[in-house]
């Protein structure tokens, strides 16, 4: 049973509930003077039924929509947002890219479909990336070296280094470990060094870095103490989201109290984004141990064959890798977070994906409009060069305006109708004579004839070009207007904002009177207009 004195103590309790609560009252009052009288009596019941019905549904909506939950980030949203991506690619015109971005949605939609889980070993040239990929893999696979470079381009191999149970699987039943083994995949991928130094190994660099920020697990590899350029790294890509191991590579250089000095700098100074548990030390690819093997006759006198200056028999021996601890975390990780991290990730590579895709919509539309405006700002200054009559000016100019910002809204899917255009267009005017521009735009359109010996001779079209210029001005701000995001899509059922188009045409007016650009565009229409 509903207690009205919770629902009165709600903060959400909307005005519509007081009147609902005094259509109830009133009725009851009504009932209780005409109760005598049938009529009323069925009127006040049914005013009671009506009141207590609005009622109830407000409280019903009122506590749903307090109890609405956020959207959920799972597999069912990311794989709606990819269909929403592949709709929105097919309106990229340019072929290349669109196919490019198609190609990265496919890539995302398949990795999440196959539960591909990829790990990739980042970090300074030689700090040992491939000898911790070696170490792991359990064989040699990539080229190791001292200097920086040794790896030049990404290596992806399919890693099966790590037996684990899934959350939720009993490890006895083998069959159902199994099946769910064969739906994971993990790859490790080894990555170019950072800090390179060249053209290409800048490129190397920067693909290096693209390809950390697509990871579902990061291993950031260092020699030693962070250098200020690594910490750098680490901070930005822990705070994109990044799960981070951060592995102490080459241990076996170091004293044992040296070692232990570096591990807690590390903790200490990542302490803000990164777990102690997610800072491990390995030795990748020891330095081999030399080993020497005496002759039976001095095998207890060793002093003896130094003193004598005798040969003993010796080698070096390699030493077997210790990765234990970088390989017991990511177990861990990969058994406890393996599809929150595949979540998270692709989500990330869902947003950068959608932000590409609508900067290459924004490139496309900002071309097309830009050869809109130069078409018609083109035929301004010709109507106005063969219509010297000033009311004939007005009238050409004003539909002239009008029909490019309905060219203009085309472009960018915003519908407009010809009366809102004609609306947009005056307001665009009225904005642009507020603040002086025709006075101004006349006057350094003038100063430009007289200096340039190509528009000096048709010093009478001075005039024409201040309606293309204008015009110029005017489709520019309505484009950057246009591309506001809180732009309603449909301009025909939205009222003009006054005050954000008067601060756009101020901002393009500005931005469009350098005596360079004033120069450029008046040789450029006086010439379009002396050849026609």
């Amino acid at each position: 049973m509903l207690n009205y004195r919770t629902v009165l103590s709600h903060k959400s309790f909307p005005k519509k509930w007081l009147l609902g609560l005094g259509i109830i009252s009133v009725a009851a009052i009504a009932n209780a003077l005409f109760s005598l009288e049938h009529d009323w009596h069925l009127l006040s019941i049914t005013t009671m039924m009506v009141g207590g019905t609005l009622l109830f549904t407000n409280v019903r909506k009122s506590f749903a929509a307090a109890n609405e939950q956020p959207q959920v980030i799972d597999r069912s949203f990311l794989f709606k947002e990819l269909e929403q991506i592949q709709t929105a690619i097919i309106k990229i015109a340019n072929p290349i890219e669109r196919e490019s971005l198609d190609a990265q949605a496919r890539q995302i939609s398949s990795n999440l479909q196959k539960n591909h889980f990829r790990i990739v070993i980042f970090g300074t040239g030689s700090a040992g990336k491939t000898s911790v990929l070696n170490a792991l893999m359990g064989r040699k696979l990539g080229k190791t070296g001292a200097e920086i470079g040794t790896t030049t381009n990404r290596q992806e191999y399919a890693y099966q280094g790590i037996d684990f149970s899934p959350v939720g699987i009993n490890p006895i039943h083998s069959d159902r470990n199994l099946e769910s083994k064969l739906k994971r995949q993990i790859s490790l991928l080894d990555t170019s060094g950072t800090q390179e130094i060249g053209a290409m190994g800048q490129q190397r660099e920067l693909e290096s870095r693209q390809i950390a920020r697509n990871a579902d697990l990061m291993v950031f590899v260092t020699a030693g103490d962070l250098t200020n350029s690594e910490y750098r790294d680490l901070e930005d890509l822990t705070g994109l989201g990044k799960r981070v191991i951060l592995v102490f590579n080459k241990t076996d250089l170091y004293l044992p109290s040296d070692r232990e000095g570096i591990l807690k700098k590390l903790k200490q100074r990542t302490a803000e984004f990164l777990a102690e548990t997610d800072i491990v030390a390995v030795s990748a690819q020891p330095s081999p141990i030399k080993v020497r093997q005496y002759s039976s006759a001095h095998a207890n006198s060793p002093t003896h064959i130094s003193a004598h200056n005798e040969v003993a028999k010796e080698w070096w021996e390699e030493l077997p890798p210790d990765v234990s601890a970088l390989k017991e975390r990511i177990e861990s990780i990969l058994s406890n977070e393996w599809e929150d991290l595949l979540i998270s990730n692709t989500h990330q590579q869902i947003v950068s994906l959608w932000q590409a895709i609508n900067g290459a919509i924004a490139q496309e539309r900002r071309q097309d409009a830009t050869t809109i405006i130069n078409r018609y700002q083109f035929i301004a200054a010709t109507t106005v060069f063969a219509n010297p009559i000033p009311a004939i000016d007005l009238l050409a100019g004003a539909a002239i305006n009008t029909q490019m910002l309905i060219d203009l809204a085309k472009t960018y899917d915003r519908p407009l109708n010809f009366k809102q255009a004609q609306q947009y267009a005056m307001t665009i005017a009225q904005q642009l004579l507020q603040l002086g521009c025709i006075e101004i735009a006349t006057s350094a359109i003038a100063s430009c004839f007289k200096v340039n010996a190509v528009t000096y001779a048709i010093g009478g079209s001075v005039q024409a070009v201040t309606a293309a210029y204008l015009t110029h001005i005017g489709g520019m701000s309505f484009v950057a207007y246009l591309e506001q995001p809180e732009i309603p899509s449909d301009l025909r059922k939205s009222p003009i904002s006054l005050d954000k188009l008067q601060q756009i045409c101020q901002r393009t007016f500005q931005a469009f009177q350098s005596d360079r650009f004033v120069m450029d565009f008046v040789t450029n229409i006086s010439r379009r207009v002396a050849a026609n």
